[in-house]
């Protein structure tokens, strides 16, 4: 992790590759063009992966959907963040 924080805007996000196809672009050969979607309900947050090469990892676990809280580890490719809700 290198400490760069990536700020949402607005109630869903894709992660994602590729600049047209992604709210959050990350350079990873790893991650697909649209790989995952992180959306707000208003009151929780949650993220699904959207059927990725190499799937969306929570707390290094495969996820296909799945609620997220604050300190969760989200891995795309070789990227991984920490989920500040």
């Amino acid at each position: 992790m290198t400490g760069e924080a990536l700020g949402i805007n607005g109630a869903r996000c894709i992660v994602g590759r590729e600049r047209a196809a992604a709210d959050v672009v990350l350079r990873d050969p790893n991650v697909s063009r649209r790989h995952a979607q992180l959306t707000y309900t208003g009151s929780d947050w949650s993220i699904e992966d959207l059927n990725s090469t190499n799937g969306t990892l929570v707390n290094n676990r495969r996820i296909s959907r799945c609620p997220l809280r604050d300190g969760d580890l989200l891995t795309f490719g070789l990227s991984t963040f920490e989920f500040r809700g």
